[in-house]
């Protein structure tokens, strides 16, 4: 009965760990992908393709996630 619950312990172990692990890296995303919309919409408005206005009202939409 003690093998089984140490092996029961360290599986349950492992699954945690890779969960924690892709939850990491799905976050990384996240964070660098709206770093490269706020990057497109500063690039956008420095152009002239839109406004104050709309730059403000996009970059509120993006921070509302």
């Amino acid at each position: 009965m003690s093998t089984f619950s140490t092996l029961y312990c360290l599986t349950l172990f492992c699954f945690v760990a890779i969960f924690v692990i892709k939850m990491r890296d799905r976050s990384r995303n996240t964070i660098q992908h709206d770093r490269q919309l706020s990057s497109i919409l500063k690039k956008r408005l420095a152009e002239g393709a839109i406004d104050e206005m709309e730059y403000q009202r996009l970059i509120e939409i993006l921070t509302k996630k």
